[in-house]
């Protein structure tokens, strides 16, 4: 597909566009938010992905090759434009649903109010964490990338990732028991 693109075929630029897009936006959305940035953002990095694709070594995946150039599109932005509220850096169209299961066909309506109850609690408690914790479980849980690839996209040791992963996921577990305690003590 790089050969491809590196010769002047839109198609497949185009297909690498749709190959990557989820990716890049698990990226810049916990660390830009939504909106017009966040589209400017993405646009830029496809742009940089397009001019630069001719220096990609064949050292690492194209996708963790994108996906660094994501990450330091993000944090560059983020640097220039310190004033950005960074309170919703997941939005409501990009719900995290890491507990919905392969098993889509539940037919109990009130086994479907419990998991969309589970999905918005998950999701208030991801609006929580770090922005740095959020890019990270959003990499190994959705776009299921390896904590090396992971390492290489947000440029930090691995340790540093398996620690951001560790207190993310033990934050997520506790805002997570806070909040079902709190909703039950409401119906109290």
């Amino acid at each position: 597909m790089v050969q491809d693109v590196l010769s002047g075929d839109r198609r497949a630029f185009i297909k690498l566009i749709k190959q990557y897009e989820g990716l890049v936006l698990h990226i810049v959305t916990p660390l830009i938010g939504t909106g017009a940035d966040r589209e400017d953002i993405c646009q830029d990095v496809f742009m940089k992905v397009y001019e630069k694709l001719n220096t990609f070594q064949f050292r690492s995946k194209l996708g963790t090759w994108i996906g660094n150039i994501a990450y330091n599109t993000s944090v560059n932005f983020l640097q220039k434009k310190r004033n950005i509220l960074l309170s919703s850096l997941v939005s409501p169209g990009n719900e995290i649903a890491f507990l919905e299961t392969a098993d889509t066909d539940i037919s109990d309506p009130e086994e479907i109010m419990i998991r969309h109850e589970d999905v918005q609690h998950l999701n208030r408690a991801m609006d929580a964490l770090t922005e740095f914790q959020k890019t990270v479980l959003l990499l190994f849980y959705k776009d299921e990338l390896s904590l090396d690839e992971i390492s290489s996209v947000m440029e930090m040791p691995v340790n540093t990732v398996k620690s951001h992963l560790f207190r993310a996921k033990n934050s997520l577990k506790q805002l997570m028991q806070k909040m079902k305690y709190d909703e039950a003590a409401k119906r109290i």
